[in-house]
């Protein structure tokens, strides 16, 4: 209960490059309310497009709810691009003012994943969709995580690095620096071009980096083309695999977990569709640091992620037993989707 007697009320924010979701519960884990809005990765969209879809989002939740902003008694706020200090402070800077009550905690939204996907508050997870990082929290409440800046400093394995190898393996069959694939054809299927050669070109004209939007989202492509026998994307996928799966070994072995047994919580839009070849080359990969690594599919929303740890935000023992009434099922009666943000 909060101070005034009525049941605890919290918010929780899940915000990414593709979508933000927030929720409304209470203390015994009954959804109260739940929307979604736009974008919120300040990095990639700015801070007053960040604060602006965080605003809707949870003033779509607060109106299901029937609750003022300032009746609530904390909030959680997972935000990708929360890489640094100066990340938080920047944040708060705009969040504070929106008028929400009681406590509140911006984080990257790599450890909300992690609090949804676990049983424990405490393991290792794996995000990978716009971008990657790799994060953990161990018994003692320690926390580390890599940078989570792209594969310049690190981090190799987002979506970005998915549809980069699928063009550098269109490349290498056109140029004879590697062997047939699939992907030849289904890129130029998919991105209307006449011919492979018509392709490149098009590709080192309009963006040498394959980072326009045409492109970033040629994960399903791989996907399919994996699933169809192809063996250069077989091993595109593998390749990613490993390298997240060395990550979440770093990870582990940063905070004294490689002697423990633990859930690596894979999270983010390169899951939805599981492939075996990436997650046994990521378990494999995680199993050489930390014997006692599990994959675990990350199955109900990140948000609820948020919501639990708000609930531990709001007070000690509130929301014990909350996380099994937070259902996929019961977030898709506001959204008619899996949220993914």
């Amino acid at each position: 209960m909060g101070a005034s007697g009525r049941v605890t009320t919290v918010l929780g924010v899940d915000g990414g490059g593709r979508k933000t979701y927030a929720v409304i519960v209470d203390a015994f884990g009954a959804l109260l309310g739940a929307a979604a809005a736009g974008p919120s990765n300040w990095e990639m969209a700015g801070v007053d497009v960040a604060r602006d879809a965080i605003a809707e989002a949870a003033d779509g939740a607060l109106a299901n709810a029937g609750i003022a902003r300032g009746a609530i008694e904390a909030s959680v706020f997972g935000l990708a691009g929360v890489d640094w200090p100066s990340d938080v402070d920047r944040l708060l800077g705009v969040i504070r003012p929106l008028g929400f009550g009681g406590p509140c905690r911006i984080l990257n939204d790599a450890f909300v994943a992690l609090r949804a996907g676990t049983v424990q508050p405490w393991g290792v997870v794996v995000v990978a969709g716009t971008g990657t990082v790799a994060a953990g929290r161990n018994p003692a409440g320690e926390e580390f995580r890599t940078l989570g800046e792209g594969a310049i400093f690190g981090d190799f394995g987002d979506e970005f690095d998915v549809s980069e190898l699928a063009v550098r393996a269109v490349a290498d069959q056109y140029t004879g620096r590697g062997p047939s694939t699939a992907l030849s054809e289904m890129l130029c299927e998919h991105l209307g071009a006449e011919s492979v050669a018509a392709l490149l070109e098009r590709l080192c004209r309009e963006d040498p980096r394959i980072r326009s939007p045409e492109v970033q989202i040629l994960t399903p492509l791989v996907l399919e083309a994996t699933e169809r026998g192809d063996l250069v994307a077989r091993s595109i996928l593998e390749r990613i695999g490993q390298a997240l799966g060395e990550a979440a070994g770093l990870v582990a072995t940063r905070l004294g977990m490689r002697d423990l047994e633990f859930d690596v919580v894979c999270s983010g839009n390169l899951f939805r569709t599981p492939n075996r070849y990436l997650l046994d080359q990521l378990e494999l990969e995680a199993r050489r640091a930390a014997p006692g690594a599990h994959l675990e599919l990350l199955e109900i929303p990140p948000v609820v992620g948020a919501a639990l740890i708000a609930l531990e935000l709001a007070g000690p023992r509130i929301g014990v037993g909350a996380k099994p009434r937070l259902s996929s099922a019961a977030l898709k009666r506001f959204w008619g989707e899996e949220p993914s943000a």
